[in-house]
């Protein structure tokens, strides 16, 4: 556990406070589970709305996790060159263009594109949040706000397919993007009186500041632990995929029972770093890591036998994935923040995108022709968890990184 730390964001970063500073980068880090949730209630619907098929129809959630990954690359090292703010209105800007073509979109290939650029914008919108975050925070109180962050970033799947269903009730699915729209001119507003937080920038050209890549990567504890913790982000992302499908098509579940179903594994992402802040962070850094990646495989496991006999099976038996997914998160994103103490915002963007890097290869194979949907979803689980156990052990025994 690192040294606790007492540092205090600076008094003017916000003008309402330090609790009114964490909501609202958790309000930016949740762009993207609602960019990627808010809408899959109507996702069954376009496919026939747009007349084509459910594969490619995921494309729009495939292609904007890559896109936000790969963007995450080239934004981290700009916010450690030219500003927290800059780089956050650039990205907002991008998201909002992306989403008015996403309303106006006449085929799939266009709303494809509208997701893009809503995947570029989000990729600056993230490393700015993760980096302000590092920032104005420091050893044990980093820790508990980033515990609070993804408690409220967590809310926001579960409660956008909620919020996407009842707006259909009203609206049809362009509706849904004019909310993520509205999303972002409140986030453009808020922005106008964030403060710089950037206080020592990165000199030399834009060219040399994408060089920090290398430099963070070349860390062996910090590339050891990136690989491991961002392998995690598959089991989730498969999940996300398939389960409008799974549950709509499979199932035979109306849009608004998808939504429930989906909340009840949401609360026990919501509810997973809770437990970690005040129960599970008091057990052995070790043993509590090694038994959620045993759990997640074990469930994938369930999942790939039992999950398709009915909605209830599928739910329950992907609890352990999302609660031991979800719980392992303020851990290793702790572990992997504090392994260098330079280049904030390329440590925080760099871990975002190799993380959905891997949510996007997931998402590529949930694409593929499986006999059923629910095997997907089991077997990326299966072999996740197997594989960051035997990283995580084998790292943890050779003391590549820092505790």
């Amino acid at each position: 556990m690192p040294d606790a730390k007492t540092d205090t964001p600076k008094p003017a970063v916000f003008p309402f406070g330090r609790k009114a500073l964490i909501v609202y980068l958790a309000f930016l880090s949740a762009f993207v589970p609602l960019t990627t949730d808010l809408y899959l209630p109507a996702l069954p619907s376009m496919v026939e709305v747009f007349n084509t098929t459910p594969q490619i129809a995921n494309f729009t959630l495939s292609f904007f996790m890559l896109f936000f990954a790969v963007s995450m690359l080239l934004w981290g090292p700009f916010t450690d060159r030219y500003g927290r703010k800059p780089i956050l209105y650039t990205g907002l800007a991008i998201y909002i263009i992306g989403s008015f073509i996403c309303i106006f979109a006449f085929s799939i290939w266009v709303l494809i594109f509208g997701r893009i650029l809503q995947a570029i914008g989000s990729g600056a919108i993230q490393s700015v949040s993760m980096a302000i975050v590092k920032d104005c925070f420091e050893g044990e109180q980093m820790e508990r706000v980033l515990v609070w962050i993804q408690t409220l970033v967590i809310v926001a799947p579960m409660l956008a397919p909620i919020i996407g269903a009842q707006l259909l009730y009203f609206t049809a699915w362009q509706g849904l993007f004019v909310f993520l729209c509205g999303c972002a001119v409140i986030a453009t507003l808020a922005a106008l009186m964030l403060k710089e937080t950037l206080t020592n920038p990165t000199e030399g050209s834009a060219f040399k500041s994408l060089g920090r890549v290398g430099y963070v990567l070349s860390h062996k504890g910090y590339r050891t632990l990136l690989l491991i913790f961002s392998m995690m982000c598959m089991p989730v992302m498969s999940f996300l995929s398939t389960s409008s499908f799974v549950y709509i098509n499979l199932f035979g579940l109306t849009e608004q029972q998808y939504s429930y179903f989906f909340a009840f594994n949401g609360c026990f992402a919501m509810l997973a770093p809770i437990a970690y802040m005040h129960i599970l962070r008091k057990l052995p850094r070790q043993l509590f890591i090694t038994t959620c990646f045993i759990s997640v495989a074990v469930a994938g496991v369930a999942v790939l036998f039992f999950g398709s006999t009915s909605p209830f099976a599928f739910a329950l038996l992907y609890v352990p994935v999302t609660f031991f997914g979800s719980a392992v998160r303020p851990a290793g994103t702790m572990l992997v923040m504090t392994q260098l103490d330079t280049d904030n915002g390329t440590v925080g963007s760099l871990f975002g995108c190799i993380a959905l890097l891997f949510g996007s290869i997931s998402m590529l194979l949930c694409s593929l022709d499986w006999p059923v949907l629910t095997w997907a979803v089991g077997v990326i689980s299966l072999f996740t968890g197997l594989a960051c156990l035997i990283l995580w052990t084998i790292a943890s025994r050779l003391k590549v990184f820092r505790m």
